[in-house]
């Protein structure tokens, strides 16, 4: 099986995590991996509008029979961005072979809510790995008698809700915030420790420092740091909106910053059985021996089915042909 991922990889970001997981699972399963569309493969594979429409027509060009595959991100404009990239990631979808959405809610903002992909698909979590995020191993010491809470962001967006989780901070000064990733405006307060952006290894021993992970972040489509999160046997507070619930089952309890207080006893009344319930749900549902094999099963019954060829992805072929003559005259 050859599969053509025409993206760049970077060393941070959900979907570049997954990207890179996903490519080592394919080769170590015997599948090649490829990034130039202007060769022989069998499928082509973008994450939301990572490849632009121009280049999937361009790999049409040179493949007509291969598969496009599009893994579905949520809807932009759910996480407060403009249109326009919903706008490409529609674009892309009228030529995709197989849709697949990563969660049930990720289907709902993107098919109802905002309709912005035409098509349906299977619903596929994201993985997590559990290798690295588990309870054991070593911790990252904090010189502090404060029990630990766990806040995680890479972006800057106010849907991530940091706002929310100053102000919490602020009202439990008994209780250490660990900030990891990006809070540049986090106030000046004792019990707040921002670490900064930090790698995997060093993002796994703070998580296993910590008693419980804090998130207001909302309209989440599958959050990676609540996966990672619970595969370290952290239970998880949440804003209630997106496809947290989802996720976490009943690994965690929802919460607000008027009820942050009550929610936080209620799970360390029974941390213990929270955090081992945590673990198992990532190690039952999200571990990557789980969700790849599914990604796999879909291309190949996607591989075994015609080419879906629609009026529009003709018409643009075409369009594209005639521009393509028009400038070799």
């Amino acid at each position: 099986m050859k599969i053509c991922i025409p993206i760049e990889f970077r060393s941070q970001g959900g979907g570049f995590y997954f990207l890179n997981a996903f490519t080592r699972h394919l080769a170590e399963a015997g599948w090649e991996i490829l990034s130039d569309v202007k060769t022989t493969y069998d499928v082509l594979f973008t994450n939301h509008w990572m490849v632009p429409r121009s280049e999937i027509l361009r790999a049409i060009r040179f493949n007509p029979q291969l598969r496009v595959v599009q893994r579905v991100d949520g809807a932009a404009q759910d996480y407060g961005r403009s249109p326009e990239a919903d706008q490409r990631q529609r674009a892309v979808n009228l030529l995709a072979d197989l849709t697949i959405f990563q969660s049930e809610y990720c289907r709902f903002s993107t098919r109802e809510k905002y309709p912005v992909i035409l098509q349906d698909g299977p619903v596929i979590h994201n993985p997590v790995d559990i290798g690295l995020f588990n309870p054991a191993g070593h911790k990252r010491p904090f010189e502090t008698p404060k029990d630990l809470v766990a806040c995680v962001t890479w972006s800057t967006n106010p849907m991530k809700g940091a706002a929310s989780i100053y102000e919490v901070a602020s009202a439990n000064p008994t209780l250490g915030f660990v900030l990891c990733g990006k809070y540049p405006d986090a106030p000046d307060l004792p019990n707040i420790f921002p670490l900064g952006v930090l790698d995997r290894d060093e993002l796994a021993m703070v998580l296993r420092a910590c008693n419980v992970m804090l998130t207001f972040s909302r309209n989440e489509a599958c959050p990676n740091h609540v996966l990672e999160g619970l595969a370290t046997g952290l239970p998880i507070l949440y804003d209630n909106s997106g496809a947290m619930h989802e996720v976490i089952g009943d690994c965690g309890l929802p919460v607000t910053v008027a009820n942050f207080v009550d929610q936080y006893a209620k799970l360390c009344k029974q941390l213990k059985l929270y955090s081992e319930k945590a673990r198992q749900r990532a190690e039952s549902l999200f571990s990557p021996s789980v969700i790849f094999p599914k990604y796999m099963k879909f291309i190949s019954m996607t591989l075994a089915t015609p080419p879906r060829t629609t009026l529009l992805k003709r018409k643009l072929l075409v369009l594209m042909n005639h521009a393509s003559d028009f400038g070799q005259r």
